[in-house]
């Protein structure tokens, strides 16, 4: 299974919108057991705390549509804005305060 998900900290406007998709990924790990692998989240975290909105936006049953599906969202909120802290489909930080 593969999820796409948003991460918030509203009192920052600060978001990222990622994509789970390892062996076993289950919507329910998402900030229980997984916390995203981006090191500019986890670096945002560590400054500002917990995310106050953590939501699973979409499941799929195939990896390749999940990534699709996270290109396609990227591009449409013009996540290259500084409000993101990632643009996840490239890798590319915009903005980590």
């Amino acid at each position: 299974m593969a999820y796409t998900y948003l991460i918030g900290w509203t009192q920052h406007q600060k978001w990222y919108y990622g994509v789970r998709y390892a062996k076993g990924a289950k919507p329910t790990d998402l900030w229980n057991t997984y916390f995203t692998s981006s090191k500019h989240v986890k670096n945002f975290r560590s400054i500002h705390g917990e995310p106050d909105v953590i939501q699973i936006r979409k499941e799929f049953e195939n990896v390749d549509h999940a990534r699709e599906w996270e290109s396609k969202v990227l591009r449409r909120i013009n996540a290259a804005k500084e409000r993101y802290l990632v643009l996840i489909a490239i890798r590319l930080v915009t903005s980590q305060t």
